[in-house]
């Protein structure tokens, strides 16, 4: 929850930033980061093991499963990856490798497999526990221990109809991940008493020859409003008038104003416990390493945005939509132009991202250089570094940790 404060202290500054004519006093000219995080494969591997191996990561809305059996390969880790919905209507994460040889346990990437898992290769036969129920000619394996042929699980947990994954098997719990972020959403969109209904009204997902990161830094800085978002965005949008705030484990919190602070002409019905900042304009949040939480200038729509390695130099660009009404129902055209409408301002951000990563890899971009307004991508970095140890970090490629003091709890 967020208390009558800080939601004042979130709405003044970013309007004390729209007075603001010079540099901040006291923060730090920001150190130039290198390029090379961007295009080098070790880096890659190394956050790829100590980022998105050991980060809870959010894949799924629970109504992409609605019914028991129902099924959603992830296509965006290098293993192969599956979410189930058991008979009890909890969700379950698997490696879709059946244990006798390896064969995919799911082939499509959703749908329903009714009560049991069939491997496709030898119809090894797997409950929605992940049990090991039934094996053809059983008697030729001698004693087969079925129980450790169960499919390997992966840790899995709901923030209220939110589903993340992950890989660590010790790692914390998903609400101590989430920290801050999750405090201040909960009574909003999580699993918080008196949270309505957060309906997945569309997802798209798009591929893009560019690294991640890439991705992720167009949704955590509006410096780049006023110039891709000319005809767009910036019409209703006053970039000057951007509050941001660093958050602990490399979070952040972000409400950048309507001109004239004043609300969208929307009359859709909110989520019913939405902060009023949702109605200044885009109040959003970044939950490291790869998620934007974003209401669209309305409590109306919310939107997660998810920025996936696929390679050093590509990622997957996936965006889930929700609303607090179903997509099918009275406000349905309302809703489906607001997802197309953010969509095309989404699809702007990603237009220079090839060119960038081109100006990287070939050498001809060997620094970025970021101002005050950029700090989030910062931050991310330094968040990077802290993660992977930084110690593992080539000493040409490492960043400085100059952001401590500015970290708000």
């Amino acid at each position: 929850m967020i208390d009558a404060a800080l939601e004042a202290e979130i709405i003044d500054r970013g309007r004390r930033e729209r007075a603001r004519e010079g540099h901040p006093e006291g923060f730090p000219t920001l150190p130039s980061v290198p390029a090379g995080r961007y295009v080098d494969p070790a880096f890659a591997d190394l956050e790829q093991r100590y980022v998105f191996g050991r980060s809870w990561l959010f894949v799924a809305h629970s109504e992409e499963m609605p019914e028991p059996g129902d099924f959603v390969v992830l296509r965006q880790f290098r293993q192969s990856i599956f979410l189930v919905r058991r008979s009890d209507g909890e969700i379950r994460a698997f490696y879709n490798t059946c244990r006798h040889r390896g064969g995919p346990v799911v082939r499509e990437e959703a749908g329903s497999t009714g009560r049991r898992m069939v491997c496709s290769y030898h119809s090894w036969v797997y409950d929605l526990d992940g049990a090991l129920v039934g094996v053809p000619d059983a008697a030729d394996f001698g004693e087969l221990d079925r129980e450790c042929l169960a499919l390997r699980p992966i840790r899995c947990e709901r923030w209220g109809s939110f589903v993340f994954i992950n890989l660590d098997g010790e790692a914390e719990p998903l609400r101590c991940a989430l920290d801050v972020v999750g405090r201040e959403l909960d009574d909003q969109i999580g699993g918080g008493e008196g949270v309505g209904p957060v309906h997945l009204i569309d997802r798209r997902s798009i591929e893009v020859a560019g690294n991640w990161k890439l991705t992720v830094d167009a949704n955590i800085e509006t410096y780049h409003v006023n110039t891709v978002h000319r005809d767009t965005a910036a019409v209703l949008l006053d970039q000057r008038a951007t509050g941001i705030f660093l958050l602990p484990r490399g979070h952040s919190r972000m409400l950048v104003h309507n001109r004239d602070d004043q609300p969208f002409p929307i009359d859709l019905p909110g989520f019913a416990g939405a902060s009023p900042l949702a109605r200044y304009g885009i109040y959003s949040y970044h939950l490291f390493p790869n998620t934007s939480i974003v209401f669209g200038g309305t409590p109306a729509i919310l939107f997660f945005i998810s920025s996936w390695p696929m390679g050093p130099d590509r990622s997957l660009y996936d965006v889930h939509f929700m609303a607090p009404t179903p997509i099918d129902g009275e406000n349905g055209d309302m809703l489906r132009m607001l997802v197309d409408a953010n969509w095309a301002v989404l699809q702007e951000d990603l237009g220079n991202l090839s060119p960038m990563q081109r100006s990287m890899s070939s050498g001809s971009l060997e620094w970025l250089t970021l101002s005050y307004q950029e700090r989030r991508i910062y931050h991310q970095h330094e968040e990077l570094d802290r993660r992977i140890g930084p110690d593992r970090v080539a000493d040409d490629l490492r960043v400085p940790a100059v952001l401590g003091s500015f970290v708000e709890p």
